[in-house]
Order: C-alpha cells, then structure tokens, then sequence
C-alpha cells in the first residue's frame, strides 16, 4: 500500500508523520538552523526506519510528500534576505514609505522614482549599487509590462549580470498601490532562501526515487508544488498545518470551539479553531507591514520549551521572548546552551524525566540543567530547584493571563473552553497554563507531539486566479486554474472549480478557484483498555505552587480507551510527556485521545 509523508520544520524539532500501509508512525529529529535540508534528510531517514525500509524503498512507494516550512519565516526574523531595490512611481513620503515595506524589506536609499524615459538609468543605477533582486511597482499595469520588457533587452536572463525582476502586479492585484508594492517586496525578499532550499529538497527526494511533486504547505491551508508555489504563501506554513489537524479535530468533536495550543521548543501560539476554514487575518501582516496573502490568525505568546528565563534590575522574573532554539538548546541538551530555559526547569522538577526524553534518543544532562539555575538562584537567594519552579510559575500566570483574555477577546468564555495541546510541549504545560486561565479542559490527541505535520496532511491542492471585477472574466480566470491544476498533474474532471465575485478589503474581485481535496483526516480506532490505570512507577516530582509530590507515571501507549488517570501523574511517550497536575485527572476517550479536565476549577 502507499506511503504518505507530512513534514513540519519548527525551530527545534523537525516533525514527521508518516502512513504506511494504513498505519500511522511519528518522528522527530532535530532542526538543523545552518542547513535545513540536514534536517529535512534525517526526517526522511526515521521515516524509512520507523518503517522498517530504506529511503529508495520508501520513496518509491510513496504517494505524496508534503511540507510545510520555515524557511521564509526565518529569512524575515534573521534579516537574511537579499538586497532589494524598488522602482515605483508612489510617493515617498514617510507613510507612504511604512505602509509600502520601506525600510522592512528594501533600504530607503534603493528605491528610485520611476520617471517617463528614465527606467532604464534608474535599474541601471539599483543593480550597480548591489541590488540582487528588482521590483517594479508602478500605478500603471502596462508600465510595469514595460519595464519588463526593456529590462529584459538589457539584462537577458541567460546573462551572468541578469538578476530577478518582481511586477508589482504578478503578486497582487491590491487597488492600493502601497499594499501592492508591500506584497511584492515581501515575496521578493523571501523569494531567493525558498527557492533554492526548496528545489534542493526535491532533488533529493527525486535523486532517491520518489516521482511526484513535493508538496509545499501555504499559509491559506492550500499547497502546491514547488514549480507553482508563491514564496510568500510559505510565511508560517508550520502553524498552519497545526491549524488545519485542529480543524478537523473539531469536527470530529461535533463542531465544538478549540483554543489550540501549539507549544514547540520556540514558541506558543494560539487560536480558536472550529470546524471548516481555517481562522485566518486578512490582510496579513509581517514586519508590521499590511501584505495582500492572507495569513493564519494566530497569536504568538513566546513561551517554548527552549524559551531563556531571567530577572530584570528590580528582581522581577522573566520567560522569553529569546529562546536558545534547537542550537544550542536548553543547557540539559549538552550542546553548550548555559542559559535557564523552560525545559530545564522541567528537568530540574522532574517532569521531564531523561529516560522518557524522546524514549531515551537524546541524552538529557540533569546537572547541566541544573547549574544552568544557578546564576538566577544566587542573586535571589533560591536553589536550583526553586528557581525551576519560579521560572513555571511565571511561564504559568503570564501565559494563562493572555490565554484567558484571547479567548474572551474571541467571543470564547474561558470556564467553557476546551484547549487542543500539542507540539512537543504542549501535553507537558497545558494544564498548568489551563488553570491559570480559568480552563477546565485539554485535550491530547495522539499524535500531539508532531500534531502540525499531522495536520498539513489535510492541505487541499488549491491554485486560485482573481482580477479585480470587470477587469477579467470567469471564463479566462478558469483557463487559469485548470492550467495550475494540470501543472500539478490533475486533468479537469478530478478537481471542482468555482468562478464567484466578491469583496475583499472593500475591492469587488472576481476569482476562479480549483481544488483537489485532500483525504480527510481520522484517528485510529484505540483498544479498550480498563477504568483505572495502573502507574509503571512512582516518583517526586516538585509542582508549582505545590511543591514536592510523589507522582505517579503511566506510559502512554498501555492506556486504552476507557483508562483514566488522576493526578498528579506524568504520562509518558517516546516524543512527549504530558502533565496531569495535583487537581486534574484524565482519561482516554473513543478516539484515543487524552482529556484533562479540573471540575472544581473556580467552583471555590
């Protein structure tokens, strides 16, 4: 039977969720920041070791990969785009400028005014002063064409000297000439990382005998191939597949509302998911910058497990927003991280456990985490261990403040919600957080810990042509699909195509859009296992707020369904813990899933 693949690029794991003869497996390996195709690479390795294969083997039965990256998102935080220069004929005042990526993604001073008979001069002028990419956003299409033209005569793009040039108009068709040109300079700059990590990541699944398209993951909950993908449309793709399982989780629960709750090694975001489409904020916006691509409707709030903890000048404790990533890590990782970070706290109360760490895959340095407390520790006066449970402690009030006003800022009454944890640490804090925030549920789905490749599973092929009204018409815009759709090898008759007006941010736009559905996403059914579950062990774990408890642990795979366990417990699997705090306990529904819930929450 085929293989499918799902990969998700975070800033410390690399998630894999692979279906292999109809039975699902999952893997995690670490990102690697300086290459991401290293990564990539040994995801695709476990992939064919969790199956029992080689990679060729693998590759030539599997039916699609699909993968949702970071890299575009990682070019605009580290500044690590290429040297643009602009040609427009908008003002440059200084809101102009703000609104229209200014100063975001191109230097003030490469920016030339587009003057009848000077283009020429002016291109000239950008590309000797450095510019390794043009775009030209002009008031008029056909001047933009223009452009394109002469450009071409004097830098044809067999030439070494011939650098890409971006039309305003071939990445929006925005009515504002600002958010055109923002759009386009947001592509341009993310363009150059994309491409070549991309087209090296196909080469390789070619080079080892898989024979379809990769499948890239856009930020519209579609993807597309490589060939056909929009740089820009990958700006948080890997949030967007957790996006997407959380949808589907939904519907599976009846439709009911979710906080989801994707907590990596990096970063917690949240949203409110139901069933359908994806929760989404148009226009987007990067860098502060109103772009024309859609962008997931999330809410970053800087707590990860690699997120550093540390005291300002009046004693106060502080988590994140720097994070010590995947290199080099938490201080128990062993790769030469000092600073305290989340994690290490988790280490130090044992929660996390270096034996259940990854089933044991990587090496946890308990004292390393440990004299990472220290420095902290002696300028308050704690020891290690209660600087590891102030550190939680914080994580816990100031993430569960802002969860709790989220969700009430979106119509959600938190003693009502239901959290979806997942990502590597999301089954780990959610409950702490929970309670904190007034929640009284969490719920753990199998496949938590790579829930966003998971996820990206459920992407749909889309490809979508629009015009602003009357400038085009629905029988040309779905020529236009149905070409997309046939590049990604779908004849007509396999794909639904719909051509309708609408109004986007106040402009009436015509669109044809086709979509090739993707399978729908299930959970396994589980074994029925019995009511109570028996503990494999029984530990001291420090809780906050609590202190000291003998804890007991369960593993996670010998729970069935039916199995409940109160807290405080730990219940391990090889690629996370989750945490049933003092006041919590848990069970494992029909679907496998583990469901937290504290009843006397706010009841005193």
């Amino acid at each position: 039977m085929a293989t499918t693949i799902c990969i998700d690029t975070g800033g410390t794991f690399t998630d894999g969720f692979i279906v292999h003869d109809g039975r699902p497996h999952v893997v995690k390996v670490m990102t690697t920041p300086h290459d991401l195709e290293v990564c990539f690479r040994d995801v695709i390795g476990a992939a064919a070791e969790a199956i029992g294969v080689d990679v060729p083997m693998m590759l030539r039965d599997t039916e699609s990969v699909r993968y949702a990256t970071t890299v575009g998102t990682n070019a605009v935080l580290q500044r690590r785009g290429p040297k643009l220069g602009l040609l427009t004929d908008a003002p440059c005042s200084n809101g102009d400028a703000a609104r229209s990526g200014v100063d975001v993604f191109v230097s003030a001073e490469m920016v030339a005014q587009a003057v009848p008979d000077t283009s020429s001069e002016a291109m000239r002028d950008l590309l000797e002063r450095g510019a390794r990419g043009l775009v030209c956003s002009l008031s008029d299409g056909e001047a933009e064409r223009e452009v394109r033209e002469l450009f071409e005569e004097s830098y044809p793009p067999h030439c070494l000297d011939a650098v890409p040039l971006i039309l305003g108009r071939e990445v929006s068709h925005h009515r504002s000439p600002a958010r055109r040109t923002a759009t386009a300079l947001f592509n341009a700059y993310v363009h150059p990382d994309v491409a070549d990590f991309l087209y090296r990541a196909e080469d390789y699944l070619r080079d080892n005998g898989y024979r379809r398209p990769l499948l890239v993951v856009h930020n519209d909950g579609s993807c597309s191939r490589v060939a056909k993908t929009v740089a820009g449309k990958t700006y948080n793709s890997g949030p967007t597949g957790g996006l997407l399982g959380a949808s589907a989780i939904s519907e599976l629960y009846g439709g009911r509302a979710l906080v989801s709750f994707d907590m990596g090694g990096t970063s917690l975001d949240v949203a409110v998911v139901g069933p359908g489409a994806i929760p989404v904020r148009t226009p987007g916006v990067v860098e502060d910058v109103e772009i024309s691509f859609p962008l997931p409707d999330l809410l970053p709030l800087g707590a990860g497990g690699g997120s550093i903890a540390s005291v300002d000048e009046q004693g106060i404790m502080r988590v994140g927003p720097e994070s010590a990533g995947a290199y080099p890590g938490p201080a128990c990782f062993g790769r030469g991280g000092s600073e305290p970070t989340v994690t290490d706290a988790d280490v130090v109360l044992g929660v996390l456990r270096p034996a259940a760490f990854l089933g044991g895959r990587i090496a946890i340095d308990a004292d390393a985490a440990a004299e990472a407390m220290k420095p902290i520790g002696e300028r308050l006066g704690l020891a290690p261990d209660e600087v590891a449970e102030r550190i939680l402690e914080t994580v816990n009030s100031q993430m569960g403040t802002r969860l709790a006003d989220i969700a009430r800022a979106r119509g959600v009454d938190p003693s009502g919600a239901t959290i979806l944890a997942f990502g590597g640490n999301g089954a780990t804090h959610a409950a702490g957080i929970a309670e904190q925030a007034g929640i009284r549920e969490v719920m753990v789905i199998p496949f938590a810990p790579v829930f966003s490749a998971y996820g990206a599973a459920s992407a749909t092929v889309r490809h979508v042509r629009q015009a602003p009204a009357g400038a085009a018409d629905g029988a040309s815009l779905r020529s236009l699909v149905l070409r997309d759709m046939r590049a990604e090898g779908f004849a007509e008759h396999e794909v639904a195509v719909e051509v309708r007006e609408s109004e986007q941010d106040g402009e009436r736009v015509l669109a044809a859009e086709a979509v090739r559905e993707a399978p729908a996403l299930e959970l396994p059914r589980q074994a029925r296992g019995a009511g109570a579950a028996e503990p494999a062990a029984h530990v001291e774990v420090r809780w906050p707020g609590r202190g000291p408890v003998l804890t007991a642990i369960y593993a996670r795979d010998e729970l069935g369904v039916g199995a409940s366990v109160a807290g405080p417990a730990l219940v391990e699997a090889p690629e996370t813990t989750c945490a049933v705090p003092p006041g919590w306990s848990a069970r494992v529904d029909e679907n496998g899933t583990l469901c937290l819930s504290n009843e006397e929450l706010g009841d005193e």
